[in-house]
């Protein structure tokens, strides 16, 4: 089994974005990748630092907008997993997710909207997103046991640990980065993610200068030690790397963090802040 980080660059309309998606999608898969992920909000352009009325022009609807549509249909055609990211318009008029969806086999198997939004640092989120209510959990795919977090959520490692604990053996990472000096520290909270957890990890960004922000790439998968098993610097291209279940079992055995951890010695990790 394989897995594939697709990486986009950006400065194209949606309808080229989701072509070039899908062109991706496809030779990951005639590579063997039974799993492929896309970068956050892959067929818009990102949030810039100045919060704009007109950027909900590209909020569509979780299965009926043309994103998911396209995933939806090269998901069942191919038979693969696709985890889509996309800026959702949810039913309740005025309210929008930043959405991850994991098709199997052209199943609608799980959706996950971004739960830690930041408003910091060119990334003014919170001005268009509700934050999900739920936290990240696995999903049987056609790799095995799949959890999602979005981009800034790497920085809260509790996330990765709670699809580790329900049994994930790889976390996808859509992530929408362009800090440079933030670079360096994205490779190594990944990897950290990995060690920690004992899974693979796939991380799909976008590449380029969009407006203000210049999106650095690095998609990668990473191994349950942390090595970088595939990458992609810059452009549009695909990172793909095998997918082994018997490593996760092995790596959780020799290193058993899970087993080891002492939930009761850690109240205040989750205590209300103002308790």
């Amino acid at each position: 089994m394989k897995a594939a980080a697709v990486q986009l660059t950006v400065g194209h309309t949606r309808e080229e974005a989701i072509d070039l998606a899908e062109e991706l999608i496809r030779e990951a898969a005639g590579q063997g990748a039974s799993l492929v992920v896309l970068p956050e909000l892959f067929a818009v352009p990102f949030v810039q630092p100045e919060p704009d009325p007109e950027y909900f022009v590209y909020a569509e609807g979780l299965e009926d907008g043309p994103s998911n549509s396209m995933v939806r249909r090269v998901s069942e055609e191919l038979g693969i997993t696709i985890v889509s990211s996309i800026f959702e318009g949810r039913s309740t008029p005025g309210v929008y997710g930043n959405t991850a969806a994991t098709y199997v086999k052209g199943e609608l198997k799980q959706v996950y909207r971004k739960s830690h939004l930041p408003f910091s640092n060119g990334f003014p989120e919170k001005y268009y997103f509700r934050p999900g209510d739920e936290a990240p959990s696995a999903v049987d795919t056609t790799v095995g046991r799949v959890g999602t977090i979005i981009c800034y959520e790497r920085h809260f490692p509790e996330l990765g640990r709670a699809v580790a604990l329900d049994g994930g053996i790889v976390l996808s990472v859509p992530v929408a980065c362009a800090s440079a000096p933030m670079k360096e520290v994205f490779q190594l909270e990944l990897r950290a993610q990995a060690v920690a957890n004992g899974f693979y990890v796939v991380c799909a960004n976008r590449s380029g200068l969009e407006i203000v922000k210049d999106y650095f790439g690095t998609s990668a998968v990473y191994g349950p030690n942390g090595e970088v098993l595939d990458q992609i610097d810059d452009g549009a291209g695909i990172a793909i790397a095998e997918i082994d279940p018997e490593l996760v079992a092995r790596t959780r055995r020799t290193r058993p963090f899970l087993r080891d951890r002492r939930p009761d010695m850690y109240p205040s990790l989750v205590l209300d802040a103002a308790s």
